[in-house]
């Protein structure tokens, strides 16, 4: 799930010569910004620093400062793009004439075609998707609504976990057991869930559901903690990212409790497990970690592209399918591991609107392209209803 704020306050290093932003601008936007300058004064060519830095000076609306590092990014040959969602109170005309310098740089790559509409459903918010070889059906998790769909292909969907059920938070990611027939379900407490309580501890609960008749199997509270999206292993182990605490956990088969498996991370976001079990993939906003499941050795994919930012992670025929989505304009990208050789897969699509994760369907996959991210203000605080679409699920050819 996008979160661009999380990763700046990481940057904990400040330049002590760099003036403050106005007082009127919070703490936290003065010390990103803060840190990010430093951090670009180290490594002047890091491209996702600058264009977070560009987007924490509209947060600070200043305008001059969000041009000045968009200039940069053109300089460095940027091809990402501007989210509109990054840049919410910058509107000059020097802002509109870089985003259009940047935009037309941007690779425009039109193979997807739409799946299914949640008819019905445009204040889910969903987040994570799941399919099931079995029952050829898919699951979808909703952050605002806080459930779990269960969809067929011509997109007829019904409650499959309702609405706050066995205490769920916002609905993140999800996964089948097709061996065991579960449905693996991770919710957690996040702005954009209805009935979020502004201050309180984050929590977050995995459990685990019966497909065949809706009984939850399983339940695991980790509190603190702020887990995000998950994969199986055949005997039935579970991974997990937790973005709160920079760590990826795990859930032995059998187990009650989660154990910190991996940690020093990013932000965490996306995971993933190669075919033949021997490897896991991590996305953080630095890129992918590669971890070595016998030894949990760990060494990070190396890449001429950028793999910053990756949100939904999924693996077919040894390669890697994301979605970037975390700086500048969203896009699908397979990853050759091996050689961190990158293809586009899809981007520049009119229907996106902060497009979160997918799943592999046979040599398909599928994934949510408007979830309805853009409908919250910067505060989470004000739902803005008249902005939602229903949500639509692409499917791409493998």
């Amino acid at each position: 799930m996008k979160r661009l704020g999380l990763f700046a306050l990481l940057v904990v290093l400040a330049c002590q010569s760099v003036p403050p932003p106005p007082a009127t601008v919070d703490e936290a936007t003065q010390n990103a910004i803060k840190g990010l300058t430093d951090a670009i004064a180290q490594q002047p060519t890091h491209t996702p620093w600058i264009y977070l830095l560009a987007s924490y000076h509209d947060r600070a609306h200043d305008h001059a400062s969000v041009v000045k590092w968009l200039e940069r990014l053109d300089e460095l040959g940027w091809e990402h793009g501007v989210s509109p969602i990054d840049f919410r109170n910058t509107n000059t005309r020097a802002f509109r004439d870089i985003v259009s310098r940047l935009e037309k740089r941007e690779p425009r790559v039109d193979k997807a075609r739409p799946a299914f509409t949640l008819a019905g459903y445009r204040d889910l918010v969903p987040e994570g998707i799941a399919y099931d070889p079995v029952d050829d059906v898919f699951y979808v998790s909703g952050i605002y609504r806080r459930k779990v769909l269960r969809v067929t292909r011509d997109g007829r969907a019904r409650d499959f976990v309702s609405e706050g059920q066995d205490g769920m938070y916002g609905g993140l990611g999800v996964k089948v057991d097709t061996k065991r027939r579960l449905l693996w379900v991770i919710s957690s407490t996040t702005e954009e869930m209805r009935g979020f309580t502004p201050g309180a501890e984050h929590a977050s609960m995995l459990a685990a559901y019966d497909l065949r008749d809706g009984r939850l199997v399983k339940k695991v509270v980790a509190t603190p903690g702020r887990l995000n999206d998950l994969t199986l292993l055949a005997d039935g182990s579970l991974f997990a990212t937790d973005m709160g605490r920079s760590n990826v956990v795990r859930l032995a088969p059998g187990a009650d409790t989660l154990e910190i498996w991996a940690s020093e991370l990013q932000y965490p976001n996306g995971i993933a497990v190669s075919e033949d079990e021997r490897t896991l993939y991590v996305a953080d906003f630095r890129g992918i970690h590669r971890f070595d499941l016998a030894t949990k050795a760990r060494t990070r994919i190396e890449s001429k592209s950028l793999l910053n930012g990756i949100d939904g992670l999924s693996v077919h025929n040894g390669s890697l399918i994301g979605i970037q989505n975390a700086i500048g304009k969203a896009r699908v990208i397979r990853v050759r591991p091996e050689s961190g050789q990158v293809e586009i897969l899809e981007s520049k699509n009119a229907l996106f609107e902060i497009p979160t994760t997918g799943t592999v369907a046979g040599n398909d996959y599928y994934f949510i392209a408007n979830p309805g991210l853009r409908s919250f203000n910067e505060d989470h605080t004000i739902w803005l209803d008249e902005k939602l679409e229903e949500p639509v699920m692409l499917k791409l050819s493998l």
